[in-house]
């Protein structure tokens, strides 16, 4: 297969147009939301001018359409080792590429103008934009963090083979490249045009890939945080911030469904309404740190020791309302007496002090003739006769 330079040109010149707009389409949309890729943008771009001048060569002066073209084109993949650099958070060195730039305009103009040689045009153009590649390479799998490499892996397969690439042009244009004129170009020169032209493509394809990758990235971290913030709205809203049991509210909305449950499949279930015995004298003789101390571990105690079906909130105070699922009155009974004795065989250390603590408990247990309020009373009034009757029991 023989193409003439200038129908290989315009064709990849039409491929590098469309990358060109799709890579505009997206940085227009994220445009302010990620650094990097507006210098990626000025790549496709310069890629896209320099190519449209180099296919004007019959009308333009050479100045523009070889010596420009190809600045344009070597700037263009420093721009993008810039844009690549600020997507994944690597700072690159600009004073070096400035002057490789000079360079690079100076050599093509030496043998643009002074001793002409298309050969060694393409020899200066394979062998200066190499370290470009590769750099960019290295600064993708070596210097980029673990997320950031994922997102930009296929950016360095892209140059790996951009690199292979132009290394065999340079290795043709050493070894075996003649040419005379653009009209007709070398069999291999061509071959490797339209490889590029398919890796520009590609090129285009893994930097959405890129950007859209980490876009995900973010939005599954927004929406992580946004569940952990839920939740833990959820956990406040539900919860007692001394005792880290349910708060009135909670256990209020569990009493309730309950109760529908209860009229809705008959389900029985009891309530025990359980109150720390002389919890003023712990605030008025020790103070108030040890006063929640004790709310703390009887609090801890009764939730250690209720079956994971049943609930348990702070009702106000030292007072604690717990609801027991499929239990009738004597069970609960049997429950209650088992949280009595756990607590009063408890001692509490705080500092040099130790204290055994007790409670008491009224018990209630859910009929027909009960609604939430007199379920509640009911329970109130055994817990009230339990206090009478010399604390540390059930009623």
């Amino acid at each position: 297969m023989s193409l003439d330079l200038f129908t290989t040109i315009n064709t990849y010149m039409f491929v590098n147009y469309i990358c060109t707009f799709i890579l505009g389409i997206s940085w227009y949309r994220i445009k302010d939301k990620y650094d990097g890729i507006l210098f990626i943008f000025i790549d496709f771009i310069f890629q896209s001018i320099g190519l449209s001048l180099a296919s004007l060569q019959s009308v333009l002066s050479p100045i523009f359409s070889v010596v420009l073209a190809n600045v344009l084109m070597y700037i263009g993949a420093i721009f993008l080792l810039y844009g690549i650099g600020q997507f994944i958070s690597i700072n690159i060195r600009k004073l070096q590429y400035f002057f490789f730039s000079i360079l690079f305009m100076g050599l093509y103009s030496i043998f643009t103008f002074f001793i002409p040689s298309i050969r060694m045009r393409l020899v200066v153009f394979t062998v200066m934009i190499l370290p470009i590649f590769i750099h960019t390479v290295y600064i993708i799998l070596f210097k980029a963090d673990r997320k950031h490499k994922k997102f930009a892996i296929h950016v360095a397969i892209a140059h790996i083979f951009f690199i292979l690439v132009h290394g065999s042009r340079a290795y043709i244009g050493l070894n075996n490249f003649r040419l005379s004129d653009y009209n007709k170009l070398h069999q291999s020169e061509s071959m490797l045009i339209m490889i590029s032209m398919l890796l520009m493509i590609y090129l285009t394809f893994s930097i959405t890939q890129m950007i859209h990758m980490k876009l995900l990235h973010q939005l599954d971290q927004s929406i992580g945080y946004t569940k952990e913030l839920l939740e833990k709205t959820q956990h406040l809203a539900t919860t007692d911030n001394l005792t880290q049991i349910y708060n009135r509210g909670k256990i209020e909305e569990i009493l309730k469904m309950e109760i529908n449950t209860y009229y809705n499949y008959a389900s029985i279930f009891t309530i025990l309404m359980a109150d720390i015995d002389h919890f003023k004298r712990y605030n008025d003789v020790y103070g108030h740190d040890f006063g929640d101390q004790v709310i703390i571990e009887v609090s801890r105690l009764l939730q250690e020791n209720l079956r994971t079906t049943d609930a348990i909130g702070r009702w106000g105070g030292e007072e604690f309302l717990i609801v027991l699922k499929n239990s009738n009155l004597k069970i609960a009974q049997s429950v209650g007496q088992k949280l009595i004795d756990k607590v009063s065989t408890y001692e509490l250390h705080y500092g040099e002090t130790i204290e055994n603590i007790t409670i008491s408990i009224g018990c209630s247990e859910m009929t027909e003739s009960h609604t939430m309020s007199t379920l509640i009373k009911s329970a109130d009034i055994a817990l009230y006769k339990a206090k009478n009757n010399g604390r540390n029991r059930i009623e």
